[in-house]
C-alpha cells in the first residue's frame, strides 16, 4: 500500500512528523543536538513499524479501502483453469498478510504447497486495482513426468471491492523443458 501513496504524503508526512518528534525533543526536554536526532530518528522507526505493521487495520475505514487500496488481508478460495490437460480445474484455500508496507501470500494446493514472497498492488491507468506476484510450489507427490518445484506468475484485478474478488491470468514453468508448462485464468474469492 505504501507504493500507492502520493509522492507528497510518503514525504511529506514522515518529514513533519520528524519536525515535531525532533522540536519536541530539541526544546521541551532540552536534549543536545545529537542525541536529539538520535532520538527523533529511533520514535520514528518504531512509530512506523508499529503502524505499518498493526495500527492501520484499526483506521482502514471504508473510504480508504474504496478509494486508496483495498485491504487484501484474509482467507481466500482460489480457483484456477489451466490449458494443461484439457483445461483442469482446481480450487485450494490462500492466506494473504499484507500490513502497510508488505503483502505476503501462502497456500496449499491438492499436490503440495505455495509461497509468494513477492507481491505488489498496483493502481492500473483506469483506477482499477491489480494484485501482481510470482509464487513457487512445492509438489509433495511428483509422478515421474511432473516438477517437485515450480514457479509462476500471476496477475489479478479486482473486479468487486466490495465482495473482495479477483479474476486474471497465471503462467508458470511447470515441465517446460517438455513443452507442458501452465497457463491459464486465476479467481480468488475472499472468505467472510
Amino acid at each position: 500500500m505504501w507504493d500507492l501513496l502520493p509522492l507528497k504524503i510518503k514525504y511529506g508526512t514522515p518529514a513533519a512528523i520528524s519536525i515535531v518528534v525532533y522540536s519536541f525533543f530539541s526544546e521541551y526536554l532540552s536534549q543536545p543536538f545529537f542525541r536529539s536526532i538520535s532520538y527523533t530518528i529511533t520514535t520514528i522507526t518504531v512509530l512506523a513499524w508499529i503502524s505499518g505493521k498493526y495500527l492501520w487495520k484499526y483506521f482502514y475505514i471504508d473510504y480508504l479501502k474504496n478509494n486508496f487500496c483495498p485491504d487484501f488481508n484474509g482467507q481466500w478460495i482460489g480457483s484456477i483453469e489451466s490449458n494443461y490437460n484439457g483445461n483442469t480445474k482446481i480450487e485450494f484455500p490462500i492466506e494473504i498478510e499484507a500490513s502497510f508496507f508488505s503483502i505476503k501470500m501462502k497456500g496449499t494446493t491438492t499436490i503440495g504447497r505455495t509461497y509468494s514472497n513477492y507481491c505488489k498492488i498496483f493502481r492500473t491507468e483506469d483506477d482499477c486495482f491489480e494484485l501482481h506476484y510470482m509464487f513457487k510450489v512445492f509438489n509433495d507427490t511428483p509422478s515421474v513426468t511432473d516438477e517437485s518445484f515450480y514457479e509462476g506468475a500471476a496477475r489479478l484485478r479486482v473486479t468487486d471491492i466490495k465482495t473482495m474478488s479477483m479474476k486474471g491470468v497465471f503462467w508458470t514453468n511447470r515441465c517446460w523443458q517438455n513443452g507442458e508448462n501452465t497457463a491459464g485464468v486465476i479467481k480468488f474469492e475472499k472468505k467472510n
